[in-house]
């Protein structure tokens, strides 16, 4: 994988020119200090305190939320919609974790709830103006493994506090932030670690790869826009009124190898472990590389049969996959024929002539009238899922015709690709974690066997 390649696929890089076929976003450019705050360090620190500021061996921060400047609580109680006797009797304990405004007063001066007004106020308004809930991402990742965080069981944000407790609590999000440019096979280490600007980044270090967004795509760099204007597109169903919503999985899945955390969800696949704990000589957070958050309109009843994975190998649409292969949904094996020259003469229309790359997948989500709407771009292999294929299959060059994959039967699903289950957990081929525990467990079984004949 090619850093350009990476690059072009990052939302505040592809959404200006797709803004017609997508979901709504805003995009804000994330300040250096909230980047220090999501890698557990000191999002102010001071010269000589107790974590000056380049101590890059001192011990992460524990986990705390920002404080809140709103003077809104940070969550709603949650007897507010689910009465519970234990938290009514005891008020005191259910401010312990629902944060009361006391607490919020308390520690708003301390190192480890730090407060970012700015953001938060420009997080709250975009909520607001994308109709009161959004699914958040960064520049590739969306923190679908951190779900099991909510009180619901979804990415669903609906205030800076949620948004803020979804990403501190993402690998997905870490790999994004440590591991996503390092991965790429040309990209060496900055010679001088700069400091990151506190509302954006110095352009050349962005590396913008993608020619073809025009004047729109600079806009991204402004240090000064706290909002980003043209963030808002036309509503997904075309302006309409719609019951035909949902949350889009355009998140990298946290499966594969890596991102640990038991939930589920495209944006940087397979998010290995060991990445994600190591630094390298040169630190992320200070180097000068833009992050952006994007808050995604949220639709809460789209439908996980109607989202494909769609391959372009040497710019030709090769092959197309469910985007859930955990799952066996009985209509779509009919249904997906149908679609199918929907999803190539979206590609052929929209896609192929404004996406520079050669090599590269997107994600589409087809309505039930058969609107293709396009959820997300992922670079072709690194961590990125093949999900039905492999990707030896997707590079054959003797591939005529656009290949579908649906799951056709109960049990011919492939487990864990849309869920948080270490790569190890699911590799149980030769010189696999599991066959090496395997064989030696057999070899201690042979060996007390042999000891009890022996003593026998």
């Amino acid at each position: 994988m090619l850093l350009e390649e990476l690059l072009r696929c990052q939302i505040q890089e592809w959404y200006p020119v797709f803004r017609g076929h997508t979901v709504p976003t805003v995009i804000l450019p994330l300040p250096a200090a909230f980047l220090r705050y999501l890698a557990g360090r000191p999002a102010y620190p001071d010269t000589g305190g107790e974590h000056p500021e380049g101590d890059e061996d001192a011990e992460p921060l524990p986990f705390f939320l920002p404080a809140i400047t709103s003077g809104r609580s940070a969550f709603p109680p949650a007897h507010a919609h689910h009465p519970d006797p234990v938290s009514l009797l005891d008020r005191d304990n259910s401010d312990l974790f629902f944060d009361s405004a006391d607490d919020d007063d308390r520690d708003a001066g301390s190192p480890l709830r730090p407060a970012f007004p700015d953001l938060e106020a420009a997080v709250d308004s975009a909520i607001a103006e994308l109709g009161g809930a959004a699914l958040p991402k960064l520049n590739w990742s969306a923190p679908k493994d951190a779900a099991f965080m909510s009180a619901d069981g979804t990415i669903r944000c609906t205030c800076f506090a949620e948004v803020a407790m979804l990403l501190r609590s993402s690998d997905c999000v870490a790999h994004d932030l440590a591991c996503a440019r390092p991965s790429c096979n040309d990209l060496a280490p900055p010679a001088v670690v700069r400091r990151n600007a506190a509302t954006g980044a110095d352009e050349g270090t962005r590396a913008n790869a993608d020619k073809n967004t025009n004047d729109t795509t600079e806009e991204q760099t402004d240090q000064h826009k706290a909002l980003e204007t043209g963030g808002m597109g036309a509503p997904l169903n075309g302006g309409e009124s719609s019951n035909d919503a949902g949350s889009l999985s355009d998140s990298k899945e946290s499966a594969g190898k890596g991102c640990n955390q038991s939930a589920a969800g495209s944006e940087v696949d397979d998010v290995p472990q060991e990445d994600v704990g190591q630094e390298s000589n040169w630190t992320w957070v200070d180097d000068g590389f833009q992050y952006y958050l994007a808050l995604r309109k949220w639709y809460p009843g789209l439908r996980p049969e109607s989202e494909f994975r769609c391959f372009v190998w040497q710019r030709r649409l090769v092959a197309m996959s469910q985007r859930d292969p955990s799952a066996y949904y009985p209509s779509l094996p009919g249904w997906s024929a149908e679609v199918q020259p929907k999803i190539e003469a979206f590609f052929e229309q929209v896609i192929e002539p404004q996406f520079a790359s050669e090599n590269y997948t997107f994600d589409v989500y087809v309505r039930a009238d058969e609107r293709v709407k396009l959820i997300d771009f992922n670079p072709w292999g690194g961590y990125t899922l093949p999900l039905l294929f492999t990707w030896e299959e997707l590079e054959q060059e003797e591939r005529e015709e656009v290949e579908v994959r649906v799951v056709m039967q109960h049990g011919a699903v492939r487990p864990g690709l849309m869920t948080a289950v270490p790569y190890d957990m699911l590799d149980w081929g030769e010189g696999s974690g599991w066959d090496v525990f395997l064989k030696k467990a057999d070899d201690e079984l042979n060996r007390q066997m042999a000891s009890l004949g022996a003593d026998s």
